[in-house]
Order: structure tokens, then C-alpha cells, then sequence
């Protein structure tokens, strides 16, 4: 099925501790650039799920099989290709209910030809941010 949602229902689920406990959840991001982004020019704000923020200095960001922070995200010498999923997975004791959930990520990208790199992203569109956005998706948690 392709989505054409930044925030893809497919992938969003409860993640599992080794002991079977549920420790968060996560879903998934795909750039809806035309085309794809250096991870040096992403700038990920925090995440809110049904009105509660979970800081962007706790994500935990997958990208082909490895996890990096958000910091590290600053310095990866990596392209990330159009419509190829990122996962974004956030810690939370118990995970989120079964049902719908309001899911929202703040999201934009830097031109580094605009002046010094802006690390620092805080929604306000200011700096050389450009395109600052809250993507945002009501979701269905099934499991």
C-alpha cells in the first residue's frame, strides 16, 4: 500500500522490552520532499501524541537498520532518499492505548548555502529553517 502521508499508519505500533513488557511506541516519517535530504539539513522537533510532548532529545531515530539520536543525525554523511521510511521511536512506560491517537512531529530542513548551520529546531521558522512544519495524522494503534 503506498501512503502519501509524511506519517505512515504502516509501522506504528508498541515496541517491547526483552522482559515482554511495553516500553513505547513508533511509527514512521518519509520525506515528502521531491526529492530526498541530506540528514546534516534535518532539523526534528518534538513529537506529540494526544496532546502529550515527548522532547526531541529522547527520540531514537532508525535509518537503515542502525539507531542514531538526534544529535548524531547533525553529523551523518548520509542522503535520505525520497518516500524511504525513517523510523522515529519513542520511549514511554506501558506504550499508547489500542485506538486512535493524534500523532504529530515538528519537521524541517536547512539550506546550508543560506548562512551558518542552525541546529536548533524550535518551530518559530526562524533562522535558515526553512519550511518548519508540524506534520500531523490521527492514527489506529492496533496491537
Amino acid at each position: 500500500m503506498v501512503e502519501f502521508q509524511s506519517i505512515q499508519q504502516r509501522g506504528f505500533h508498541n515496541t517491547y522490552a526483552p522482559d515482554g513488557s511495553i516500553n513505547g511506541f513508533e511509527f514512521r516519517f518519509v520525506p515528502i520532499y521531491y526529492k530526498g535530504y541530506w540528514f546534516t539539513q534535518c532539523r526534528f522537533g518534538n513529537v506529540t501524541v494526544d496532546g502529550e510532548v515527548f522532547d526531541r532529545d529522547s527520540l531514537i531515530f532508525e535509518y537503515d537498520g542502525l539507531e542514531y539520536s538526534r544529535e548524531e543525525l547533525f553529523d551523518l554523511n548520509k542522503y535520505w532518499q525520497f518516500r524511504e521510511p525513517l523510523i522515529i521511536k519513542v520511549r514511554k512506560e506501558g506504550g499508547l492505548s489500542i485506538g486512535y491517537h493524534e500523532v504529530a512531529l515538528q519537521f524541517g530542513w536547512v539550506m546550508n548555502y543560506n548562512g551558518g548551520p542552525e541546529l536548533e529546531f524550535d518551530g518559530s521558522g526562524l533562522g535558515n529553517t526553512i519550511f518548519p512544519k508540524d506534520h500531523s495524522r490521527r492514527m489506529l494503534l492496533c496491537r
